[in-house]
């Protein structure tokens, strides 16, 4: 029999109703990769900006994966401004004076881990209850030009980290090529 690692299937989220589960799950698959990808960095690795030094660090990329997260929980799907224990996890603006990222540096792996541990617990706390008629009831931010429903928000941020995992691991391979 296969390692249990080595079998490739979907465990949905169990709290979630059945429709809600596989998402959250994908959510999950997706951190997790991320994680793995960054266990091991040294500050300076999660500070490194590339060679020209104008780069995103991978800790830069950490902070905005969770950030953004509680963005879409709350600004969209809850329609309210994150609470007070949330927006402490974010001391540095999102991002500078011409909209690129800020940079984030000196910022631990273990504080990086820490946030995006405290985000991921209060975004499955806050949507795993949901029922499918809630999950696909279509929100309108105020002041957005958009609306959209829990169900789209999951599936973005699905597809949000894993495309910042696919840059993390390219960040981390050109860090390593730039140590040797």
């Amino acid at each position: 029999m296969a390692n249990p690692r080595d079998r490739l299937t979907v465990t949905p989220h169990t709290a979630a109703h059945p429709e809600i589960g596989p998402w959250l799950w994908a959510m999950e698959e997706t951190r997790r990769g991320l994680l793995d990808t960054v266990v091991s960095l040294g500050q300076n690795a999660l500070d490194w900006r590339g060679p020209s030094g104008t780069d995103n660090s991978i800790g830069s990329l950490l902070y905005h994966v969770a950030l953004v997260e509680m963005s879409w929980l709350y600004e969209d799907v809850r329609l309210e401004e994150p609470p007070e224990d949330i927006g402490d996890l974010f001391p540095v603006n999102h991002r500078d004076a011409d909209g690129v990222l800020s940079h984030v540096p000196g910022r631990s792996l273990d504080d990086h881990l820490h946030r995006l541990d405290v985000t991921r617990r209060r975004f499955l706390e806050l949507i795993e209850g949901m029922t499918p008629t809630d999950w696909h009831t279509v929100r309108e931010p105020h002041g957005a030009d958009y609306a959209c429903s829990p169900a789209w928000v999951v599936f973005h941020l699905v597809e949000h980290e894993a495309g910042h995992l696919f840059q993390v691991r390219e960040i981390k391979r050109r860090w390593w090529a730039a140590q040797q």
